[in-house]
């Protein structure tokens, strides 16, 4: 009996499209799609990042990865977890005494990864540490690193988090002498945070920013524990003042906090020429302790609309000394 022609066809299809699952590469259009996971020849991410040109994507399936460091400096990247979260776990040193991954390119874009357990001598180890480039995280988690997600002081950088979640990266300060923050954003052009959770910070801060613009929309960011547990210092400290946009956000603190106010504005540096704070439809509520919305350290006066506070005392925190003797020689050191 004859085979019909058709039919031979659709099983060549499914013998190709077999073959191909346990292949590393699919090409398009002279990108590449690199597949990473203990069904693929490419098992390990750093593998993946050395064979990986500008504008290829990493696919890697959802499962652990430990100890798997990489430096990034691909443009137009793409990596991303398949089926779930790509978890990037270090349980030993990290080769750079940076990160887990160090990323330097344009436009790469971090889609279902998780971090988790960096820890470095210097106490600042980092999931992600964003160095230069564009950088946009898209449904990740940091959690239990010493920072989350850390950037270096790059004016032309710009960083956009979006649906992410920040947990509990923060190390014993008493013992340190350190602080960990969920977030810490140097002095950079943009920094964009939105629809994302930032919690369990202590010590440090939920979200801390210099950067030049600032877009915080549509977060959850909050102090976790009991009334005596060390919360954060402040829920979104943006310690260089710039353009700020606050804009419909959950804001909740605990006794524990470090200080009596949500958001803490300029109290470090005011670098920029354009400086400007709108703080609208967000929603405060405070747990047993007396607290303020803002501490303003600036001359910028805040654009307050459509606030809703529960147990807030009030907008703003009374004035703070700002030219102390220890001040002015800050100031003079580093000015």
């Amino acid at each position: 009996m004859m085979t019909h022609p058709n039919h031979m066809r659709a099983g060549l299809i499914l013998v190709l499209f077999f073959i191909s699952t346990l292949t590393i590469t699919f090409t398009t259009a002279q990108a590449t799609t690199w597949m990473v996971g203990p069904d693929y020849a490419t098992k390990t991410f750093r593998d993946a990042i050395r064979l990986a040109r500008d504008g290829d994507t990493i696919g890697l399936m959802a499962g652990l990865y430990e100890n798997d460091f990489a430096t990034i400096t691909q443009n137009n990247l793409t990596i991303e977890g398949i089926g779930g979260y790509a978890h990037m776990k270090a349980t030993g040193p990290i080769p750079n005494r940076k990160a887990i991954w160090v990323i330097r390119g344009q436009n790469v874009v971090l889609r279902n990864i998780e971090f988790s357990g960096a820890h470095v001598p210097d106490r600042n180890g980092a999931g992600v540490r964003f160095e230069r480039g564009s950088l946009t995280v898209e449904n990740s988690f940091f959690h239990d690193n010493e920072m989350g997600l850390m950037t270096s002081r790059n004016p032309t950088a710009t960083l956009r988090i979006v649906k992410s979640e920040f947990s509990a990266n923060s190390q014993d300060y008493t013992a340190t002498g350190k602080l960990s923050h969920n977030i810490y954003v140097g002095a950079i052009y943009s920094f964009t945070l939105e629809d994302s959770i930032s919690r369990g910070a202590r010590y440090g801060h939920a979200v801390k920013s210099r950067a030049r613009t600032n877009i915080i929309r549509n977060n959850r960011i909050f102090d976790e524990g009991q009334n005596g547990e060390a919360a954060a210092s402040y829920l979104v400290d943006l310690s260089n003042a710039g353009v700020a946009h606050i804009e419909n956000n959950y804001f909740r603190r605990t006794a524990g906090a470090q200080n009596n106010v949500v958001i803490s504005y300029g109290a470090e540096h005011q670098p920029y020429d354009d400086n400007q704070l709108i703080i609208k439809n967000n929603y405060a509520e405070s747990i047993n302790r007396t607290m303020y919305l803002l501490r303003n350290h600036s001359k910028v006066t805040p654009d307050f609309n459509n606030n809703e506070l529960v147990d807030i005392k009030g907008l703003e925190a009374g004035a703070v000394k700002r030219q102390s003797f220890w001040r002015r020689v800050k100031n003079w050191i580093f000015n």
